[in-house]
């Protein structure tokens, strides 16, 4: 099964046995072409910019919406240009200059790219810099009060998502019920919230609680979102699972 291929892979890869994981991957994406975890992984594995860069369009043809996957084509398609203009004779002309409003280099006036960071000067609008103190102090301090409603609201609202119940989904068969639990919740996670399975921390067993109803509490630590993902799950003993409730919290 694609499944079981797949959880060998993600097996080897944690393993640090990235050529191992490379070929469960190959297999699990010609067995199922339309899984875009099994794609995930694979670029993972990729040994190179062009392998990559097909994973991610292969990802993006069976789900366009993936804005996570789009930023990371758009870094491998166009790269940042590092080129670094030859220094001036100290004999030539003087030649206008001016700072880059992005990264502050120097650079030749009416340049239309910045040479250091590649910003497009012309085709993105700059803000003019403000010379006023008064203005600055002002900027600071709407920008403050901002981050401060949020993190209110985020403390208030507490993250909790509504989960869809009746939901039903097969994990890979392992050692444990624990883990099957575990490996369960992030699937939900990646069918509901369009987050990558991949992006999961290592499955721990004390992440994983068996409820006096005999249903499972499973939390799933995201450390690149800042996020934990808690699923509370019904097992029906014929290797599907139900989704009882979603929250996150940071």
């Amino acid at each position: 099964m694609m499944d079981d291929l797949l959880q060998q892979g993600i097996t080897a890869y944690k393993a640090g046995k990235l050529e191992e994981a490379r070929k469960y991957f190959i297999s699990a994406v010609k067995q199922s072409p339309q899984s875009e975890l099994a794609w995930g992984w694979m670029y993972q594995t990729s040994n190179n910019d062009k392998e990559r860069i097909y994973c991610l369009k292969q990802m993006l043809r069976i789900n366009p919406k993936n804005e996570k996957t789009n930023q990371l084509l758009n870094q491998h398609i166009q790269p940042v240009s590092t080129l670094i203009p030859p220094p001036l004779q100290t004999n030539s002309p003087s030649i206008a200059t001016q700072k880059c409003p992005y990264c502050q280099e120097i650079i030749r006036a009416q340049a239309p790219r910045c040479t250091y960071c590649g910003r497009n000067l012309k085709a993105e609008k700059i803000l003019p810099a403000k010379k006023d103190a008064k203005n600055k102090k002002k900027l600071v301090s709407s920008i403050i009060g901002i981050i401060t409603v949020i993190i209110i609201c985020s403390l208030i609202y507490g993250l909790t998502l509504a989960a869809k119940r009746g939901v039903e989904a097969i994990p890979t068969p392992t050692r444990t019920p624990e883990e099957s639990a575990w490996y369960a919740c992030t699937l939900f996670v990646e069918n509901q919230l369009k987050t990558s399975a991949f992006d999961a921390e290592s499955y721990n067993s004390n992440d994983v609680l068996l409820l006096e109803n005999g249903q499972y509490r499973v939390d799933v630590s995201y450390a690149k979102l800042a996020i934990t993902y808690t699923c509370i799950l019904l097992d029906h003993t014929d290797g599907k699972w139900e989704l009882i409730n979603l929250a996150a919290t940071r």
